[in-house]
């Protein structure tokens, strides 16, 4: 009877125990949710970043871009084949 008495009791006071075990895990969960959602949304901020300065440096590096700014920064305009010479220095230009 006291066997009995002592698993009554012991069942009773483990109960609020296991209630509370799973309010906390909830409440974990959704802390971590908040946390993985705010980490989405930094990632896509990120990505939208990454994609604009590579939009940039493609833009930067335009070919036609470059020619009008070496052309009015710097004076430089492209040189026409006919005005190229070709000088080669103790052999063959086209490894011949």
């Amino acid at each position: 009877m006291r066997s009995a008495y002592f698993l009554f009791f012991v069942m009773v006071l483990t109960i609020p125990v296991f209630l509370g075990v799973n309010v906390w895990q909830a409440n974990r969960c959704g802390v971590l949710r908040n946390e993985i959602r705010r980490l989405e949304r930094a990632q896509e901020n990120l990505v939208e970043e990454n994609n604009t300065v590579a939009a940039e440096i493609a833009n930067l590096l335009a070919v036609e871009r470059l020619e009008r700014d070496a052309g009015s920064r710097l004076g430089l305009a492209r040189l026409s084949p006919e005005n190229v010479t070709l000088i080669i220095v103790g052999g063959d230009a086209f490894g011949q």
